[in-house]
């Protein structure tokens, strides 16, 4: 780069302690992060993807972010129990399913199911 084109590009940055204040000010302009439900309260929710591991992802009406327990579907749409709160999403356990997704199937081994669990993803 010629010296005149760093220089402005230095001159329009500033020193350090400028850009960190102005980070600052960028972060300041984000939207506040959705208010999580509290731990303990029942909450309806329709799983959006399965994540690795197979926990379902959900969000709140509000946008929080659901970690689903186990044996959820995409579409579905379940009643779930808050069991943690997270910084920033929390972590349920689904109590009934209300709405079966387009993927959900009944197992032909439903009777060994309750006992065994299924298999895993």
């Amino acid at each position: 780069l010629p010296l005149g084109v760093a220089a402005a590009a230095w001159h329009h940055a500033g020193p350090r302690s400028t850009r960190s204040s102005r980070a600052a000010a960028l972060r300041q302009q984000l939207p506040a992060a959705p208010p999580l439900p509290e731990e303990g309260h029942e909450i309806e929710v329709r799983c959006e993807r399965v994540a690795y591991g197979g926990l379902g992802i959900a969000r709140t009406d509000a946008g929080a972010t659901v970690m689903l327990s186990d044996h959820t579907v995409p579409g579905e749409l379940v009643l779930v129990l808050v069991t943690r709160r997270r910084r920033r999403h929390v972590e349920a356990r689904t109590t009934a399913v209300l709405e079966p997704g387009p993927a959900s199937v009944a197992p032909p081994w439903s009777e060994l199911f309750a006992s065994c669990g299924g298999c895993q993803l």
